[in-house]
């Protein structure tokens, strides 16, 4: 994504007080001074300079929410920040944290950016004019399959506009942020490992209720969103009792951890344990050589990541969040359908077309055309094989690219995405769901149509993200949804003046409302498939029970 260019404007702390004029027979009376957002800002660690521009957008970037997690905090629970002396610089984003560079193929790849293991930074948008305003705040968690991204590569001037805060953050990806290992656990008094960089999305959380009214936001209004693996970590938030309390409304695009999981110490039918997952990452990092846990903390970062690399099992992405019984103390769909997850609002949803940019992935994996689809859909949804051609007809190649397309969708994101609205039945909050169809102006279009992280540019205002070509009907379609986002924000409903009428979702209606194409209210979003794909995981739950005795 785009970075913004930024400007340092010259320092200034000012006050402005306010007076009545005074009057026969009356004393004067002053009203309290208000502190105005300048570029100098105290925060619980010291204080800060970012900059602001002439639009009147404040801008603080690289502010350490956590110590750096490196020597003997490599794979521990995040601490908080130490403080500093004097005016930190606020002006530059820090490191992304560490990951594989050109991941994503030449879609979502990118490369030749600074990271660094020590990387626990955030970046604060504000366009408030004082500290008393208390605008709504938006914390925003990227996606990037829990391996890559960077909190600083999504710009805030569009989301401000619309009377928000937008905090961005960065968390630890891959095996340096989800790695579980015994001799971990037993450094824990709970007993517990894994999950490090939902820990650190946690610590984030707690920042903010703890500064951001320093830059004129309220912490009690705060929403966290994301895409991808940032919307999967917003279910897992909503789902952790260590969250709890730290945020208001949940908006969450494309990912929820509603799939059958991972344990950290237990194997299923389905998977390994991630202790023992981890127990072979440690192995590798070692070689012939030592695979404790200090020698695996001495290892240099860069080689953390290159073995990390190496082995495609180490980034298996549901291997990553786990139920690890403090932070995730049980499945995610466990918790949301006893009514365990925190009572908030929620907007989530998914795209019309989340495989279309996914499929080279998978062409190497099980091969091209009908064979490549059935063999991918046996291991996708073994449990219901025999009727997925009921679903998704796959009697030529073309046909076989659209199904394998669309099961991908309807597995990863669609399905999860109506479990999570329907699960907020088992509380008393409204969930709303939607689905986005609009295709952004990339080379392809018309093969990609609306794909996955197509949505993004429309509520950040990055209109010619993936080298998009905008016209005024994309310029239309991102006012609308900046507006809907942050109404939800606001209020914790996304209806308001001007905005068209979205029913909450229900079991009963099916409700949902269509972004883009023929924007408006729809019902019964892709009823049979999304039946298919819960019959499969409740057979594979089922079996894992059966096998387990009662896990």
């Amino acid at each position: 994504m785009t970075s913004c260019q930024k400007s340092i404007a010259i320092l200034c702390v000012s006050l402005l007080g306010f007076g009545c004029q005074e009057r026969q027979n009356t004393t004067q009376v002053s009203e309290p001074e208000r502190t105005l957002l300048a570029d100098e800002v105290v925060v619980s660690t010291g204080r800060i300079r970012g900059f602001s521009d002439a639009d009147g957008l404040h801008q603080f970037h690289g502010i350490p929410y956590a110590a750096p997690p490196v020597g003997d905090l490599r794979w521990a629970p995040p601490v908080a920040a130490v403080s500093w002396e004097g005016v930190r610089d606020a002006s530059a984003a820090g490191p992304a944290c560490m990951q594989p560079q050109g991941q994503g193929g030449s879609f979502y790849g990118r490369s030749g950016f600074a990271m660094d293991e020590d990387c626990l930074t955030l970046n604060v948008w504000s366009r408030a004019a004082s500290l008393e305003e208390k605008l709504p705040v938006m914390v925003w968690v990227h996606g990037g399959a829990l391996v890559t991204g960077a909190g600083s590569d999504y710009p805030g001037h569009t989301l401000t506009k619309k009377g928000v805060v937008l905090v961005t953050i960065n968390y630890r990806l891959g095996r340096f942020g989800f790695h579980a290992h015994p001799e971990l656990s037993a450094e824990s008094a709970l007993g517990v490992s894994g999950n490090q960089g939902l820990r650190d999305q946690i610590l984030a959380l707690e920042w903010v209720q703890d500064n951001i009214s320093s830059f004129g936001g309220d912490p009690e209004n705060v929403t966290i969103f994301g895409e991808s693996a940032g919307s999967l970590s917003m279910s897992l938030l909503q789902a952790s009792p260590l969250a709890a309390g730290l945020f208001h409304r949940v908006i969450g695009q494309s990912g929820g951890a509603f799939q059958p999981m991972w344990f950290r110490d237990q194997e299923t039918t389905y998977s390994g344990s991630a202790e023992a997952l981890g127990v072979e990452f440690g192995q590798a990092l070692a070689g012939a050589g030592d695979a404790s846990l200090a020698a695996q903390r001495a290892v240099s970062q860069t080689q953390v990541l290159e073995v990390f690399t190496a082995n495609p099992s180490f980034a298996n992405y549901d291997s990553l969040a786990i139920v690890d019984g403090d932070v995730i103390p049980d499945e995610v769909a466990v918790i949301f359908a006893e009514g365990r997850q925190a009572d908030v609002p929620v907007l989530v949803g998914s795209n019309a077309n989340e495989g279309t940019t996914f499929l080279p992935f998978f062409t190497p994996l099980f091969g091209e055309g009908i064979a490549g689809f059935r063999a991918y859909a046996a291991a996708t949804l073994p449990e219901v094989k025999d009727q997925i051609e009921q679903y998704y007809s796959s009697d030529s190649d073309a046909q076989a690219e659209a199904a394998w397309a669309d099961m991908f969708g309807d597995v990863v994101f669609a399905y999860p995405m109506r479990t999570w609205a329907r699960s907020m039945e088992n509380v008393r909050s409204e969930a709303y769901l939607y689905w986005f169809t609009w295709a952004p102006p990339v080379e392809n279009s018309e093969q990609y149509g609306a794909f996955h992280a197509g949505e993004i540019g429309y509520i950040f205002g990055d209109l010619e993200l993936f080298g998009a070509k905008p016209v005024t009907a994309d310029v239309e379609l991102a006012d609308l949804m900046a507006s809907i986002w942050a109404q939800f924000a606001r209020t914790g409903n996304p209806n308001g003046p001007g905005l068209p009428q979205w029913p909450e979702y229900s079991a009963d209606t099916e409700a949902y409302m269509e972004l883009g194409v023929e924007t408006g209210s729809k019902a019964e979003l892709r009823i049979g498939k999304m039946d298919l794909v819960q019959a499969a995981w409740q057979q594979r739950r089922s079996a894992a029970v059966s096998v387990d005795g009662g896990q």
